[in-house]
């Protein structure tokens, strides 16, 4: 068998420990022979000791110029193959990871297409059953919603006319938090219905209200009448509802509101 020889891209962990190791046995060597040395020198005059002292600081020197050397050696090796690799490895290979990198980008965008497609064919299989199932009141419901979410829906509804009527007629303090309280609300009743309170998009939506709110008031409060921005905000309100309905809608069951059969909604809607 051939032994293929193996290119090293960088020095392993355990080389540069010993190195390391080699190193500070050098600096030791050299401090204390040194030390010993001029001790030997000045000191006693021991010139058996200071032949031993030169011979352990020479070992140390050379031991030390040995470790710098295999250090600047290895530094050298990575960078001339790093050199390699950028000027002719990643050359050749530029032109197929771009190509990767479109392919994992067009697989990103399929699969977001594939998941809507699903949810939508489960949304049409769940009409299906329930337009058999469930009286024609409703099959009138948009898809993905319940009769209990058109319940709440109207109650919410009476509760937030009630509000702007009795904000209208009266001069309610802190009008500005009270609105934007039917916007939390309204956003909590459409989230719970399709359980979006883990979707990030979803919490983003709510923060919209949060943040202008309160800063339109003030800021419209300075040009027009007080009445006038309580209705202007309540009618983006009913946008807002509106949006956010169709969005969810759009997101858990991959379809528009009354999008699926509208033929079927105007005739049921017509009888």
């Amino acid at each position: 068998m051939t032994n293929t020889p193996q290119t090293r891209i960088a020095m392993p962990v355990s080389e540069k420990i010993g190195l390391a190791i080699a190193l500070t046995i050098a600096i030791i060597l050299i401090g204390y022979s040194f030390f010993s040395f001029l001790i030997d020198l000045i000191l006693t005059s021991d010139w058996y000791g200071i032949v031993i002292d030169l011979i352990f600081l020479a070992i140390g020197i050379s031991l030390g110029l040995f470790s710098i050397r295999i250090y600047k050696k290895s530094v050298y090796y990575e960078s001339l193959v790093s050199s390699a690799f950028d000027k002719g490895i990643y050359t050749r290979l530029e032109p197929v990871l771009r190509k990767v990198a479109e392919a994992s980008a067009e697989m990103e965008d399929l699969e977001g297409r594939l998941n809507r497609i699903d949810r939508k064919v489960q949304t049409v299989i769940d009409e299906h059953v329930k337009a058999e199932k469930s009286p024609e009141v409703e099959r009138m419901v948009a898809p993905g919603t319940s009769m209990s979410f058109v319940i709440k829906t109207i109650f919410l509804t009476i509760v937030t006319m009630s509000g702007f009527m009795f904000m209208i007629a009266t001069s309610l303090g802190a009008v500005h938090f009270a609105t934007l309280l039917f916007y939390i609300l309204w956003w909590v009743l459409i989230s719970s219905e399709f359980k979006l309170f883990n979707n990030t998009a979803a919490w983003a939506m709510v923060f919209v209200p949060i943040l202008l709110v309160p800063v339109g008031f003030m800021i419209l409060d300075a040009f027009l009448e007080i009445n006038n921005v309580i209705a202007l905000f309540y009618a983006i309100l009913a946008l807002y509802a509106f949006l956010y309905f169709s969005w969810a809608v759009y997101e858990t069951k991959g379809t528009l509101p009354f999008s699926l059969d509208l033929g079927k909604y105007i005739k049921i809607k017509l009888r």
